[in-house]
């Protein structure tokens, strides 16, 4: 049913219930996974201009970012014990809504993974990335929730 499965992470809490949950689906389908990570911090040609900051610092600072993404997902991926599946790492840049909705179709994904931190259900549906993606992709979106500790 479910052949790449795409799991949007933050890295923190909240998406580790994703990644969970990304992980069983994989195992229950022999899925792969597709793992993202989105930095929205980064700024643009004409920010950085503007703040006389250079474009040189600037990509050392997001491959410093990226590396690092890449090596704590990797690491959130074996202590789930799920070194059998097949997994890609991306580390993007811009904004979270439209990346996961550019990575899930450029991967021809089938499902997207991600994790919330909000119990408000107002904001869930109104104000959230979650909301956008639903809102703006064809394939099925799974939303878990954090869980309380």
């Amino acid at each position: 049913m479910f052949k790449k499965i795409l799991c949007a992470t933050d890295l923190n809490d909240g998406s580790s219930e994703a990644v969970k949950k990304a992980v069983h689906l994989a195992h229950q389908f022999n899925a792969q996974i597709i793992m993202l990570n989105i930095h929205e911090e980064f700024m643009t040609k004409e920010e950085m201009g503007m703040l006389r900051v250079s474009i040189g610092t600037m990509k050392s600072q997001f491959e410093q970012t990226a590396l690092k993404a890449k090596k704590d997902m990797l690491e959130e991926i074996k202590s789930l014990h799920a070194e059998d599946i097949q997994v890609k790492y991306i580390v993007r840049d811009g904004k979270p809504n439209k990346v996961i909705c550019e990575e899930a179709e450029k991967a021809q994904a089938d499902l997207i993974i991600m994790g919330i931190n909000d119990k408000n259900v107002s904001n869930i549906i109104f104000r959230s990335t979650a909301s956008f993606v639903i809102e703006h992709v064809k394939i099925p979106v799974l939303v878990v929730p954090m869980k309380n500790k």
